[in-house]
């Protein structure tokens, strides 16, 4: 028999540790959200007696406003806006608002969309809106300019064609149309006809999914179906998302059934959620990011290439992902999660050539444990941070796992630890972050310019190797497939093998916390929590 004493308990423990859908994605940032679920402040209409009940979703995010530019990433993943191709879990991309898309030369495109969408207001989703969402979206929004030159821009050709001009050879087009950042579909004019007043967008339609936001306020965004939405009838009367911060809040709002499904749950909680009846810990759903390690490059002792071909073999992966995280976490087998067709699997856990790879350096073993080389200990700095739980355990694990090489591991906790990396005076030798391998769209060069290439804005330690740089801007100007599969295996080859300086430990995998209705559901690939079919278990 289970008994909630053990869920209670539970909860103390990760209070004191902490200090996704059916179908058809959300920058880390800590909410100022309600610390437990509140009552609805408005809900949508009461359903007929013969369909479900609205679904209610607590999340750790808030949403601020409907503020297209700064907030409409939020929107796919509730299932209010809608993008026009889809990232799914094949690795592929897939026409969502488009029919179909063709490039016609090296810079151009033509975007063509279904017959018969419209904004929830009613409005047409023609050539004229789409080339007007994205030339806004180019003029006021960071991350389409960070995925397009400038002078990129749309125009209608047909009542549904658009050609896209990119200015220069661009080969990220699909997947940046198949990120949440940067062009969520929504209807200018309605958003221009508001100036900014974006409390008037409550309501009024912009975007072109299943359910349209009818409130929002610092509790709550409350959702209700639109009954002409292009797919056909949604499953649901509405949907209630509410902003809880604290996990364990969310974990007793499914418990007490003031809520469906708990997003974002710690990893902790599975072995007692497991214990529950009437309530289910649900994971698997791949990933295209994990928990990636830095290594400060421009310190001793990871400004020894040795020391840093030895960490990536020291560590157990299987045992992170398998023993130390449940299950619940995918085994890192290299840079990118196996189910990429360009991923190569040539990370793995050898122990026997990583205390060979420290010895041929001249890192020799002394009496109490720890290896020193010309006098100095190979102590390593690890820095984690209180926002992601899971580190805590993840990083004890690993300085185990050093500790039985010689390495001598500090954990230390920071508020930001961007910040702390970045910083010329936080003590650091190593850092574990919650990073994707590719953006949300799936292209992996603008991650690849971020975190290797020489001046990347995530490129902690200045690491700088020209033959990555080159390769990652060949890989940005090349459409060839076979061609782009040779870069990203010599890039994955320099990257883990020949000078590591990031890699992954663990792969993520979606994880929801559900109740006896939602007991079927599962966490949806690029956080799509939420779709027109999405409906309780039969």
């Amino acid at each position: 028999m289970k008994h909630p004493i053990r869920l209670f308990a539970l909860l103390l423990v990760l209070a004191f540790v902490a200090g996704c859908g059916t179908a058809p994605p959300a920058a880390p940032q800590e909410p100022a959200a309600a610390d437990a679920p509140a009552a609805a402040t408005s809900a949508p209409e009461a359903p007929a007696a013969d369909e479900p009940p609205p679904l209610r979703i607590v999340t750790s995010f808030q949403i601020d406003s409907l503020d297209p530019i700064e907030q409409g990433f939020w929107m796919p993943e509730f299932g209010v806006g809608e993008l026009m191709m889809q990232f799914r879990a094949d690795g592929q991309h897939y026409p969502w608002l488009l029919e179909s898309l063709e490039q016609i030369d090296e810079t151009t495109w033509e975007l063509r969309l279904r017959e018969g969408i419209t904004f929830q207001n009613g409005a047409p989703l023609d050539a004229a809106a789409l080339a007007a969402l994205i030339n806004r979206q180019m003029e006021l929004s960071s991350a389409a300019q960070s995925n397009f030159a400038e002078g990129t821009s749309a125009a209608a050709i047909t009542d549904l064609v658009v050609t896209l001009d990119t200015a220069e050879p661009n080969t990220a087009v699909i997947p940046a149309l198949a990120d949440e950042a940067v062009f969520p579909v929504y209807d200018v004019t309605a958003v221009e006809a508001t100036g900014e007043n974006f409390d008037q967008l409550i309501g009024s339609g912009i975007y072109t999914g299943p359910y349209s936001v009818v409130s929002l306020d610092d509790q709550e965004m409350a959702l209700e179906r639109y009954e002409n939405y292009w797919q056909g009838r949604p499953a649901l009367p509405g949907v209630s998302v509410r902003f809880v911060t604290d996990p364990q809040a969310r974990i007793l709002a499914v418990q007490n059934d003031e809520a469906d499904i708990a997003l974002y749950p710690p990893t902790a909680a599975k072995p007692v959620v497991d214990a529950q009846d009437g309530i289910y810990f649900n994971y698997g759903t791949p990933s295209t990011g994990g928990f990636r390690m830095v290594l400060n490059i421009k310190e001793p002792p990871f400004d020894d290439i040795a020391v840093r071909q030895a960490i990536i073999r020291a560590i157990n992966y299987e045992e992170l992902a398998n023993d130390v995280m449940d299950g619940i976490f995918g085994v890192a087998t290299g840079y990118y999660p196996p189910f990429f067709s360009f991923a190569v699997q040539n990370q793995a856990t050898d122990v026997a050539a990583a205390r060979q790879l420290l010895d041929e350096a001249g890192w020799t073993l002394g009496v109490d444990g720890v290896r020193m080389k010309a006098g100095e200990p190979l102590n390593v700095i690890l820095l984690i941070y209180p926002q992601q739980p899971d580190l805590a355990p993840m990083s004890e694990a690993i300085q185990a796992q050093l500790a039985e090489l010689g390495f001598a591991v500090e954990i230390r906790s920071v508020d930001s630890i961007n910040d702390a990396m970045a910083s010329a005076d936080e003590p650091w030798h190593a850092g574990l972050v919650s990073a994707g391998s590719v953006t949300f769209g799936g292209a992996p060069e603008p991650v690849l310019r971020r975190y290797f290439a020489t001046g990347g804005d995530r490129n902690y330690a200045d690491y700088s190797n020209p033959a990555i740089d080159a390769l990652t801007e060949e890989l940005s100007q090349t459409f060839d497939t076979e061609r782009r599969q040779a870069i990203l295996a010599e890039l994955q080859r320099l990257k883990i093998e020949e000078e590591p300086y990031q890699f992954f430990v663990s792969f993520h995998t979606g994880r929801v916390i559900v109740n006896e209705r939602y007991r079927d559901y599962q966490p949806g690939f690029a956080l799509y929590h939420v779709s027109y079919e999405t409906r309780p278990t039969e």
